[in-house]
């Protein structure tokens, strides 16, 4: 991973765009059959990593909203993450972007999901992932 001189600790790379499904078996298929892709498996009984060429991949993600809620058909802009950036050290990124006003999303009290994730707003409201190592 190509880190830069600045405080950031973020890699500077997308690693994710990340795709709302409400199937993540048929969504998994699809990215398979129809445009030949390597689709891995369904994780967490809801996501399903599509590595590309170049280290960006396509994250198809069921379940977008902790807590057991799906999105659904109801998409709407700011309701899922866009992309996810990658980041060397979790905590120090959460703190920085506090630190710099940005609005950070809490879910059940917490910034910071399974240890490695946690979802921030844009001047615009659009929702980023920022995601470090487990």
């Amino acid at each position: 991973m190509t880190r830069t001189t600045g405080t950031f600790p973020t890699t500077h790379s997308v690693v994710n765009v990340v795709v709302p499904v409400t199937d993540v078996e048929r969504g998994r298929r699809w990215y398979r059959e129809i445009l030949e892709l390597p689709a891995g498996d369904v994780q967490f009984g809801h996501l399903c990593h599509i590595p590309l060429s170049g280290g960006t991949g396509i994250l198809l993600d069921q379940k977008l909203v902790p807590g057991g809620k799906h999105v659904g058909r109801s998409l709407r802009k700011g309701a899922y993450p866009l992309f996810m950036l990658s980041t060397d050290d979790i905590d120090a990124s959460l703190a920085l972007l506090r630190g710099r006003g940005v609005e950070i999303m809490e879910y059940d009290g917490q910034a910071v999901q399974n240890g490695h994730w946690f979802n921030f707003r844009d001047c615009e409201g659009n929702l980023l992932m920022m995601c470090g190592p487990n």
